[in-house]
């Protein structure tokens, strides 16, 4: 069975080829082949799928395929977010000659393949407690936006992915630095405050100008200089925040990387998500030295009374980048 999948992100949108033969293990499901494009390279994803069609001619072989999108699909249909993407899935289908599509949030396409990863696709930050429940398991993803999902074991012995806008809940602040950090955003941004405004690429940028247009730490010339003349700033401050180059940088990872762990603590609360939490996106394996540090797992494990139940419970980083194409792979071989 050749099957096509795509992780369509803000950023990237990834596409691959999968030859299945109906089977939904660890193996079968691995893609053939993999492109990596830039969202922007196209008007729609249409077009960045058919050029990557015509590069890989398999289009008489293909019978069905699942597409990770950012964003709700309702009846088959999403617009996407932070992507000027309006997509149908019979439409899709129907222009590209494909049997068989399926759009689901690209976040539920990561949460179909979370029972499959190893030790191999994972840095774990928190062992959690092997006398636990393995039914649910949750995808708390920072990169261009925050995306969330989950997958749930159920009777029939499968486990079936739910998709979640929990990424757009209220920042609920735990300290007096973060009240300022709110009350600052909420100043900028005359309008509701989520939590994904600061547990993003963008919401890296938001904390940093709030310690720098707080005067909680100077911002030199030359970094205001660099960050300026950046495609994406958010990756300057991480790299600088890496190496301690700036107080200012430091600073920001560690807000970032405290409400990170808070986040995911919350999110075991809400799902009771005791097969794990998986930190996804782009931004975890890029800065996973300095969730290792333990800011994050005190963060994650700080829940009052409930603060054993997350303590069973473990984190991991997801350092694989195909996950999300597993996930799709073993949507679409159990049918679209």
């Amino acid at each position: 069975m050749t099957i096509l999948t795509a992780d369509a992100g803000g950023t990237r949108t990834r596409l691959a080829l999968h030859d299945t033969r109906g089977k939904t293990d660890r193996r079968s499901l691995e893609p053939v082949c993999v492109d990596v494009l830039p969202s922007a390279s196209a008007p729609s994803l249409e077009e960045i799928v058919r050029g990557f069609l015509e590069r890989h001619p398999i289009a008489d072989r293909l019978e069905a395929a699942c597409i990770g999108v950012p964003g709700p699909v309702v009846a088959g249909s999403v617009r996407a977010t932070n992507l000027p993407w309006v997509i149908d899935e019979n439409a899709f289908g129907k222009k590209l000659d494909i049997p068989r599509v399926r759009l689901v949030n690209d976040h539920a396409a990561t949460a179909a393949a979370l029972p499959l990863l190893g030790p191999e696709d994972l840095i774990t930050l928190h062992p959690g407690r092997e006398e636990r429940e393995r039914r649910v398991f949750a995808i708390l993803a920072p990169g261009t936006g925050l995306g969330q999902a989950y997958s749930v074991l159920g009777i029939d012995g499968r486990h079936h992915p739910f998709p979640s806008e929990g990424g757009h809940v209220e920042f609920a602040p735990k300290d007096d630095l973060e009240f300022e950090l709110l009350n600052y955003l909420r100043d900028k941004l005359r309008k509701r405050v989520s939590i994904e405004r600061v547990l993003s690429g963008p919401g890296i940028m938001n904390i940093y100008s709030f310690l720098r247009d707080r005067s909680y730490c100077e911002e030199p010339r030359a970094l205001h200089e660099e960050i300026a003349a950046a495609p994406v700033p958010a990756a300057v401050v991480t790299a600088h925040g890496l190496r301690g180059a700036y107080a200012i940088c430091v600073k920001t990872l560690d807000i970032f990387s405290r409400l990170l762990g808070s986040q995911a603590g919350d999110v075991v609360l809400t799902y009771l998500s005791t097969g794990g939490v998986f930190l996804g996106g782009g931004i975890p394996p890029k800065v996973a030295a300095k969730l290792q540090e333990g800011g994050t797992v005190e963060a994650y494990l700080h829940k009052g009374r409930l603060s054993p139940l997350v303590e069973m419970t473990p984190l991991h980083i997801i350092q694989n980048d195909r996950t999300a194409l597993l996930g799709a792979a073993a949507i679409a071989t159990l049918g679209c």
